[in-house]
C-alpha cells in the first residue's frame, strides 16, 4: 500500500503561493467572481486549501470580497500589481 507523507512547510508555503497567482490570474482574466465560484474552482476536492488562501489575499488588500449575497471577490489594483511581480 502508498503510504502517504505529510507535506513539508516550504511545500505548503509555495503551493499557497502558487494558487494566490492563479487566483489574481483568473480575476483579472474573468472580473470579479462570486466567492462559491473561486472556492470550486480552486479547491473541487474541498479540501479548504483555498479559504485560506482567500484570507490572505483580502486581508493584504490584494482581493476585495463584497457584502452582497454572492460575496463577489474582486481584484484590486494591488493586487494587479502583485501579479506582475515574479516573487508571489
Amino acid at each position: 500500500m502508498a503510504r502517504i507523507e505529510p507535506q513539508k512547510p516550504d511545500q505548503t508555503f509555495n503551493r499557497s503561493r502558487e494558487i494566490q497567482r492563479e487566483v489574481l490570474a483568473y480575476l483579472k482574466e474573468h472580473g470579479p467572481q462570486p466567492y462559491d465560484v473561486l472556492y470550486v474552482h480552486f479547491d473541487p476536492n474541498r479540501t479548504a486549501e483555498i479559504q485560506a488562501v482567500l484570507h490572505e489575499l483580502i486581508q493584504w488588500k490584494f482581493i476585495d470580497k463584497g457584502t452582497d449575497s454572492d460575496m463577489t471577490v474582486a481584484i484590486t489594483a494591488s493586487g494587479i500589481a502583485r501579479l506582475g511581480l515574479k516573487d508571489i
